[in-house]
């Protein structure tokens, strides 16, 4: 039996006993909240392989993986609903968070106050969950202080993590100051202990199991850069939560009841909207957590033209490499640094239209990162599909003199026929 095989099997036999204890283990744990008696939050169960993911209407999660049957990977593992894991937002010193207290079991208490998100609306579960067409969940909720929000949910099959993707937009008289937070408690595999972790090419917090050497890894992971996060006991990240700032610290090598979190800070403009892009992994630290691509600028090129595109990422090395899919050729590449690299595109005129996977490849690490739409090839001349035309006020103008001229031409020359 090799050592991953064995691993399996450990944390299979302990996610048996964790089921077996999970209801005296959660009477004993600090921070339990009352349930509210109001209804538990509706849900959309994408069944994806090897993650099965519970997404809320209230913005929050349960994971369950293939490799760990039977056990949920956030606290209260037993749930099968949703469970202590989500997205929170302050404004205006108001914290808003998913109904915890309306779940079947909630260790939440050091968040303090917070308003649930209301007027919540989820979508059925679509997609065939391959790479081209994810797996996709929608849930659209009202904040408060003028903001709403749009979260969308991504899986793709053999995936070990899930990507997240909220858009905030504010439709009040003046701008918001929000603090976007994504955090959860952590159930390594079978284990409601671990180490507090943190992946350093990204910054991604989390926790490992307490094996030595460990096997298994619970992580938050920033597809758009954080502003800061922690990685700490689980009671100790809702109290970060509940105040309004994270700490920026995660690691150590006690075995303790943990969590993780992320922190995002945006000022929002009247009428404008900010998204935040996160993922969230079980098990091996995946590719993305080590080496990503997050923005191409600029975003799109046309048919038969050449473009410098900049690049930025996270874990570039001096030979990384870089695709754009078919059609588009990748010359004069500079690695700028880790975080930055610049490329020549050639873009052949026979190229389909579209938007494009962009794909890095770390070399001789051999890690590899994908973005989806990150760059568009537009028809020739910059063209593509027109979905509408807003004219500038003298351009109304223009066309609003010449039709009239045509009218008066028009009459004057019915005119002379009558005559």
């Amino acid at each position: 039996m090799t050592n991953q095989s064995k691993a399996l099997v450990r944390a299979g036999l302990a996610g048996v006993l964790a089921l077996a204890t999970a209801l005296p283990a959660f009477a004993q744990k600090d921070g339990t909240v009352p349930h509210s008696g109001r209804g538990a939050p509706a849900v959309a169960t994408i069944e994806g392989a090897p993650l099965r993911i519970v997404v809320g209407d209230e913005n929050s999660f349960q994971v369950f993986n293939a490799d760990v049957p039977g056990v949920g990977q956030i606290f209260p593992s037993s749930s099968t609903g949703t469970a202590d894991m989500g997205w929170f937002v302050r404004a205006d010193g108001v914290l808003y968070a998913p109904d915890f207290a309306s779940h079947s079991g909630s260790a939440t208490g050091g968040l303090g106050t917070y308003t649930p998100f209301q007027a919540q609306t989820i979508s059925a579960v679509t997609g065939d969950g391959s790479q081209a067409n994810p797996f996709q969940v929608t849930v659209n909720a009202v904040i408060g202080d003028g903001l709403s929000s749009v979260q969308q949910v991504l899986y793709v099959n053999g995936d070990n993590y899930f990507r997240k993707r909220l858009t905030l937009t504010n439709g009040g008289k003046g701008p918001v100051d929000a603090r976007i937070f994504l955090g959860g408690d952590i159930y390594l595999a079978g284990d409601d202990d671990g180490i507090p972790y943190l992946e350093g090419a990204t910054t991604s917090p989390g926790g490992r199991d307490c094996g030595s050497p460990a096997s298994y890894y619970i992580l938050y992971i920033p597809q758009t850069p954080a502003d800061t996060y922690t990685g700490t006991g689980y009671s100790n990240v809702w109290s970060q939560i509940g105040a309004g700032q994270l700490d920026g610290s995660a690691g150590g090598t006690t075995c303790i009841d943990n969590g993780a979190a992320l922190q995002w800070n945006r000022t929002i403009a009247a009428g404008e909207s900010v998204t935040i892009e996160a993922a969230t992994s079980f098990g091996d630290v995946p590719d993305i957590a080590q080496f990503g691509v997050t923005n191409v600028v600029p975003a799109s090129g046309s048919q038969g033209t050449s473009v410098n595109v900049t690049i930025t990422g996270v874990g570039f090395d001096p030979a990384t490499t870089f695709a754009f899919g078919a059609g588009i050729t990748v010359s004069n590449v500079v690695i700028a640094g880790e975080t930055s690299a610049t490329a020549t595109l050639a873009i052949d005129a026979a190229a389909v239209p579209g938007f494009r996977t962009v794909t890095a490849t770390q070399t001789p690490g051999g890690l590899v990162a994908s973005r989806a739409n990150a760059f568009q090839v537009l028809g020739a001349g910059g063209g593509g599909p027109i979905e509408s035309v807003a004219l500038p006020v003298s351009g109304s103008v223009g066309l609003l003199l010449m039709v009239l001229a045509l009218v008066v031409i028009g009459v004057v020359a019915t005119r002379r026929r009558a005559l």
